[in-house]
């Protein structure tokens, strides 16, 4: 699963819901915003809050809202109701009681990095609907506040355990959203990575169920990458593309992973044909390269270089992954994640 933060404020409601749009057609299928921005007021809200909830309703979608004690004051949960939220994220200054009973009618996300077994058990003590719980990360606009990895992990694989859904926010790379301008992510580590790459690691790596863009939208490239990852394969931007049979296929590194490179299964058993040396250069990560018929038998095989490695006339450079897109790398290694190419002129930022 994956969603959209929206501001009820820092941009046109046309805008917003264009933008809705675009994303619901694209496959997002969640819609996340706050009713406790201590710069917004209150009484400018429910028309938007409203109008994103009549959306959500029309096309299926989740919309979950952070709420605390203050918004109470101002929303009941009728108004809430009625504007088509179907969700309420809690951050703090409720009680457990609280909590319990709003777990029998509505869905409930507690903030995922402060829960602990004490917290699990009083929920259950007051018997609350734990088919309606989930665990959702905080969003982190201050630099070098955002979450650790490791600590981060841990967390998540105990909630798992406890049968709690996770989800987390990393980063978008279109109009950031206020008041820092710096990014919305989870974890730290994401605040200037690239959003695939982040999304990629919260489900492979970081025990994550449902992944939400915090920002305010996405580039062309990135929504690229996500329709790509939609159909099954990661998509990597190509630099200095050279000719070659490669570009088209689809990838999978090989089972029996190697250290240094990352080695296409596919690439090598369909090829047949003579390949000339040409530009036997330095192969820097990120390097795309083809064993020329210097190499014999190896003749075809493709690789993408995981770190540098010196020139060697029998391995052909036909090409480099974009900067953006060289932190994909270590998981397509790992997880053995299918992969395709698209040269970087071939979409616009």
């Amino acid at each position: 699963m994956s969603g959209v933060l929206v501001s009820l404020t820092e941009q046109s409601l046309d805008k917003t819901m264009e933008y809705l749009r675009y994303m619901q057609l694209n496959g997002f299928n969640s819609i996340f915003t706050s009713l406790q921005i201590p710069e917004e007021d209150p009484r400018e809200l429910l028309e938007p809050l409203t109008s994103i909830g009549q959306f959500a309703r029309k096309h299926n979608m989740l919309f979950m809202v952070d709420v605390s004690p203050r918004t109470f004051e101002h929303f009941s949960l009728q108004q809430l109701k009625d504007s088509g939220v179907t969700g309420l994220r809690i951050d703090n200054g409720m009680e457990i009681d609280e909590i319990a009973e709003l777990s029998h009618e509505w869905r409930v996300a507690l903030n995922a990095s402060t829960i602990d077994q004490a917290f699990l058990d009083g929920l259950r003590g007051q018997q609350a609907n734990f088919a309606s719980l989930e665990a959702w990360h905080n969003y982190y606009p201050r630099p070098e506040t955002g979450l650790e990895l490791t600590i981060f992990q841990n967390q998540n694989r105990w909630l798992q355990s406890q049968d709690l859904t996770v989800a987390a926010f990393i980063p978008g790379d279109g109009d950031l959203r206020g008041p820092l301008h710096e990014g919305l992510p989870s974890l730290e580590k994401h605040r200037h990575l690239s959003p695939f790459a982040g999304y990629l690691e919260l489900v492979h790596e970081c025990f994550v169920d449902h992944v939400l863009i915090g920002d305010l939208s996405v580039s062309s490239w990135t929504m690229q990458q996500f329709l790509a990852w939609n159909e099954g394969a990661v998509l990597l931007g190509v630099e200095d593309q050279r000719p070659s049979h490669v570009w088209e296929a689809v990838h999978h590194n090989r089972p029996d992973i190697a250290r240094d490179v990352i080695r296409s299964e596919e690439a090598r058993h369909h090829f047949r044909g003579s390949i000339l040396p040409e530009h036997t250069v330095e192969r820097p990560a990120g390097a795309l390269t083809i064993d020329n018929d210097k190499y014999l038998r190896y003749c075809g095989e493709f690789q993408i270089v995981l770190q540098p490695l010196p020139a060697d006339e029998r391995v052909n450079v036909i090409g480099y992954v974009a900067q953006r897109d060289i932190p994909l790398l270590p998981l397509l290694h790992k997880h053995r994640l299918a992969f395709r190419f698209l040269a970087t002129a071939s979409y616009c930022e």
